[in-house]
């Protein structure tokens, strides 16, 4: 796949993750949105857009190859992990439902940094000397 490929369905990827936690939280609030829960929502779905931010902002003043792919990889994993966890609790009728809102931002942010920084130092490490910057 080429570098914009990756780029676009990384981004779809992404995009995809924020629609499913915006209506998973829709749903735990019986489809009401109230003026309290918007800072829930933003704090929920910035996960997203802060690693789209470093990737952009990497990508641009950045020498290493293959920062795509990871992008793509690790924006792909994040898409799987909130599908298994905001999916995974539909319908779920306990108390403490809500601090997976809370939590799994907290776990998207964690996660996704050290994948990518973790990709990167691999990409580094294992650099061949004619590659591109994809």
């Amino acid at each position: 796949m080429s570098p914009k490929n990756l780029k676009i369905a990384g981004n779809l990827a992404l995009f995809l993750s924020a629609i499913v936690t915006i209506l998973a939280m829709l749903n735990a609030n019986a489809w009401s949105l109230d003026p309290g829960g918007i800072p829930f929502i933003v704090w929920a779905i910035s996960p997203y857009f802060c690693f789209m931010s470093a990737y952009l902002l990497l990508r641009r003043f950045s020498f290493l190859s293959r920062t795509a792919l990871i992008f793509f990889v690790v924006s792909f994993l994040m898409l799987v992990f909130t599908l298994l966890a905001y999916v995974g609790t539909l319908g779920d009728d306990s108390s403490s439902y809500a601090l997976i809102f809370v939590f799994m931002p907290l776990y998207l942010y964690i996660g996704s940094f050290f994948l990518f920084g973790l990709g990167l130092v691999l990409s580094l490490l294992f650099k061949s000397p004619k590659s591109e910057n994809i």
